[in-house]
């Protein structure tokens, strides 16, 4: 026995006979078991969760997410200025108090060698014997009380003189 198929027929020869059409069964579909029925609040939820969809849509809606995003952004945009503002201060930062270490080291150093090439010995020689300057004798020192200010003003009369 052969079996011809042409489109959606069968045919098929037994021995020297003429062909027959070999009918099959008709196909059925397969019945769709349905969902089990929702309670109540699980209904209401489906409901509510479509209708924010459908708000979602909304074209006040999409105007107010494009405005959020465009904030957002310009927000980053922002702060972002402002980091690199800040690093480039901080290195302006560093470099100055680089300077101020390095001025403060040529300043030490000049200081150093003003000191070093003042002889105190040498200034007190030549004040007694060039200059002909004497220590003070007991009694030449005057002592007197200034509470007005730490330093004597030169044009005022000094006070009378008391010895301690």
């Amino acid at each position: 026995m052969r079996e011809y198929q042409r489109g959606y027929a069968q045919y098929y020869t037994e021995g020297t006979a003429v062909r027959k059409q070999m009918v099959q069964p008709e196909y059925e579909r397969p019945v769709r078991k349905r969902e089990p029925e929702l309670p109540d609040y699980a209904k209401v939820r489906k409901n509510k969760s479509q209708k924010g969809l459908k708000l979602a849509m909304n074209p006040g809606f999409a105007v107010f997410l494009a405005m959020s995003v465009a904030a957002t952004l310009a927000v980053c945009t922002m702060m972002l200025s402002m980091q690199a503002k800040l690093m480039d201060q901080s290195n302006t930062i560093t470099v100055l108090q680089s300077e101020i270490e390095s001025m403060t080291d040529e300043n030490n150093a000049y200081e150093a060698r003003i000191s070093g090439s003042v002889n105190l010995e040498e200034i007190r020689d030549a004040a007694i014997n060039r200059l002909g300057m004497v220590y003070p004798v007991e009694g030449q020192v005057v002592y007197y009380d200034l509470t007005e200010s730490d330093y004597v003003r030169q044009y005022r009369d000094i006070p009378e003189m008391s010895t301690y």
